[in-house]
């Protein structure tokens, strides 16, 4: 055989053997993948989806850190975030609305069943709904919210809070399954600073994604990448990448070894899971009446809503869809909320009684045979939340007359001018005007409380009264280390009176030396905290 017939032999054989690769390779492909080479990249289900899911699996990358709320959006423009904050405005109210995910989700058919109210009661007035909430908020990042947006100046009419599912869930899956404070907001162990260990293993994740971005980039350009051998060698070269980034992705989503205060906050020692409810419908009780007390500071009204959820015994006739998708008989909520919601039952009418605007949704779908409901948490489809903002703005209808009527009148005043007035130097005959009693103290040093549509419940509690002398020399032996002398004192015990059309007055006597400073209030029962409290000063 010549020589250019043997060349001409071992190029045929050599252009078989490589289509006999070729055809065993795509073979290969299609018993490794299910499909042929087709020229390109890997499907996104093996490549960029890979990536997504491992990030999903580790931090909330989308939320920013912040020193108040423990996360917010990172727009700059958006509410939680905005300077200056809103304030009012001719020709409209404003309407700060609280809460978690739920509250968002409602927030655009409150904005439409607003407007619809004042369109039917022909009141030239807008609606302004703004969104102070996010997903995932509960108490008390709502008091967090609220306290600071006013302290930079935010001004609001009408202050909606809905909320009460996240506060019972969320805070035990903080306590139980992440060993994080119930009170911290979610996330915050993954948002918390990085380590040492933890800043190695992001950089290790970057340079991870650089190779997949590159195999990736390869894939499309590369002139070979028709061969179904490069495509097999090359999906496998991405795959060893992909592999790497979820390991390393999951070994920085688990959770760090061994307590941190910054991560894991201060850790209460709850023995078991109703004690941790009922101390996370405590706080849920207290941030509410601070709500109401910070939205008396800033001139606006206080609306409290339940927000209605599956797992609230008998709350909904359920639907075949909603039974096959969105309630799930093996999700916590339902025996979470079997042992709080009584316990949640009562405190709302407790804090009725506090004088909140205070309102049950739970039973609002308990007739309603509709689909309602999207997943197997608590939120609901747009009908859903229809019925529930018409709800809410019913509710809201007496301080949307008194705004209207205010508004009328040309007696709109700003939060500034009432705070202004509430921080002025104060004489002793000042008449404090609080949430549960009017305190006033006549020229002759006599503290006079009364207090309007009173209730037997509201004269129980106890009187704290602290009179702090001019002259260090009038404090009692006992009272010294405290700075102040105690004068507590009971309703009863001091002559107070209850009379028949509900008006409740006490007096009491203050003593004849020379007073500084009095502070004086009530304490909630078997609690530390404050129902309401006010502060004299002798000028």
């Amino acid at each position: 055989m010549n020589r250019s017939k043997k060349a001409l032999f071992y190029g045929i054989m050599a252009v078989l053997t490589l289509l006999l690769i070729e055809v065993m390779a795509q073979a290969a492909y299609y018993i490794a993948y299910g499909e042929f080479n087709g020229g390109g990249p890997p499907a996104p289900a093996a490549a960029e989806t890979v990536a997504e899911d491992a990030e999903e699996d580790t931090r909330p990358y989308w939320l920013l850190r912040h020193p108040y709320y423990g996360y917010t959006r990172p727009e700059a423009d958006h509410l939680l975030n905005q300077v200056p904050p809103q304030r009012r405005e001719d020709g409209a109210v404003l309407i700060a609305l609280l809460g978690g995910s739920v509250s968002r989700g409602v927030a655009d058919a409150f904005r439409r069943a607003l407007e619809s109210w004042f369109r039917d009661n022909g009141i030239p007035l807008r609606p302004v709904v703004l969104e102070l909430a996010y997903d995932g908020m509960k108490q008390p990042q709502q008091v967090m919210v609220l306290a600071n947006t006013l302290a930079r100046g935010g001004e609001f009419d009408i202050i909606v809070n809905l909320d009460g599912h996240n506060e019972l869930t969320l805070s035990h899956g903080n306590y139980f399954e992440l060993g994080v404070s119930p009170f911290f907001p979610i996330w915050w162990q993954q948002l918390a600073t990085f380590t040492a260990a933890e800043h190695l293993l992001i950089g290790r994740i970057a340079a991870a994604r650089e190779r997949q971005e590159s195999l990736l980039k390869t894939a499309r350009a590369a002139p070979w990448r028709w061969s179904a051998l490069y495509g097999l060698l090359h999906r496998y070269r991405l795959e060893r990448v992909e592999t790497q980034l979820l390991a390393l992705n999951r070994e920085l989503a688990a959770p760090s070894g061994g307590y941190s205060l910054e991560r894991n906050g201060p850790l209460w020692d709850f023995p078991d899971q109703s004690e941790l409810r009922r101390a996370a419908l405590r706080v849920w009780y207290r941030g509410s009446v601070m709500l109401n007390d910070l939205s008396r500071t800033a001139d606006a009204e206080y609306y409290h809503f339940l927000q209605p959820n599956q797992y609230v015994p008998d709350s909904k006739p359920f639907t075949d869809a909603e039974l096959a998708a969105v309630y799930n008989s093996e999700n916590g909520a339902i025996w979470i909320y079997e042992d709080a919601y009584p316990q949640l039952l009562r405190l709302g009418d407790e804090l009725r009684r506090q004088g909140v605007n205070y309102y049950d949704l739970t039973q609002i779908f308990a007739d309603n045979r509709e689909t309602l409901y999207v997943d197997d948490c608590c939120h609901l489809n747009e009908r859903g939340y229809e019925l529930l903002a018409d709800n809410m703005a019913r509710r809201l209808a007496p301080a949307l007359q008194r705004r209207a009527a205010r508004a009328a009148a040309g007696r709109m005043a700003s939060a500034s001018t009432a705070l202004d007035a509430t921080i002025r130097e104060t004489a002793p005959d000042y008449v404090v005007n609080k949430l549960y009693f009017d305190v006033r103290l006549d020229p002759d040093g006599v503290l006079h409380y009364s207090r309007d549509n009173c209730i037997p419940a509201d004269t129980e509690q106890l009187f704290f009264l602290h009179i702090t002398p001019a002259d260090a020399a009038d404090l009692l032996p006992e009272s010294v280390e405290y700075g102040f002398n105690n004068a507590d004192f009971y309703f009863s015990g001091n002559g107070g009176t209850l009379d028949a059309d509900g008006r409740c007055v006490v007096e009491h006597e203050l003593p004849d030396y020379e007073i500084e400073s009095i502070l004086t209030g009530q304490i909630l029962p078997g609690e530390p905290y404050r129902l309401w409290e006010a502060r004299f000063f002798w000028p």
